[in-house]
């Protein structure tokens, strides 16, 4: 079962909860492909995972 080991989080960014499953293998935002820019700047931002829409909306950014 994929939710095995997934916990709820609070984006930190708009605060918004959301499911990580990074630990199972099995995220949301494994789908997501952020280019080098956006990387660099969630690094800088945040100490915590973003939700998936957040994660989105800063990559176009």
């Amino acid at each position: 079962m994929r939710d095995v080991g997934a916990v709820f989080k609070f984006c930190p960014r708009c605060g918004n909860e959301f499911r990580c499953g990074a630990a199972t293998g099995f995220c949301d935002c494994f789908s997501v492909s952020l280019d080098r820019t956006a990387q660099l700047k969630i690094r800088d931002e945040f100490a915590d995972c973003l939700c998936v829409a957040c994660l989105g909306e800063l990559n176009v950014s």
